[in-house]
């Protein structure tokens, strides 16, 4: 195979809904998936996701990176992060390392920014168990009533 042929079959994959489209149902697969029509339902990708200008989703997220510059209205969960532009508006609570959410940019929700690394520890730690007495309930008891 010549060199030339091997880097167009490495070429990007990229699954497009067109701006006037509609696609109800879920979505997944490895290619990265571009937005600008309008999707209802789960959408779950193992590269980026993005969602043009014009597109709006209403469902969950999941992928290795989100960018948002039309509607989304669903949480969404990216590996690597998850990035709001300025047209963009985010309904939803957002899960990513990292996260950027640009100036003039809309989002309503939470945010966690743990690593999935992170999230596995927490998992695995147990919760303590509550203590009665003195040594648990008491301090924070006087606490809360040294402010009155």
């Amino acid at each position: 195979m010549s060199s030339s042929s091997s880097s167009s079959a490495q070429r990007r994959r990229v699954t497009h809904v067109a701006a006037g489209s509609r696609v109800e149902g879920k979505l997944s697969g490895p290619t990265e998936l571009l937005i600008e029509g309008e999707v209802d339902g789960e959408i779950r990708v193992e590269s980026a996701v993005m969602v043009g200008t014009e597109g709006v989703v209403r469902g969950p997220i999941s992928a290795q990176v989100i960018r948002v510059g039309g509607r989304v209205v669903g949480d969404v969960q990216a590996a690597d992060r998850v990035e709001v532009a300025p047209s963009g508006s985010l309904e939803g609570d957002i899960s990513a390392p990292r996260v950027v959410i640009a100036e003039g940019a809309f989002f309503k929700g939470r945010i966690d920014m743990r690593s999935d690394r992170d999230k596995e520890k927490d998992k695995d730690k147990a919760p303590e168990p509550r203590r009665k007495g003195a040594e648990a309930g008491a301090p924070q008891k006087a606490s809360a009533e040294s402010g009155k």
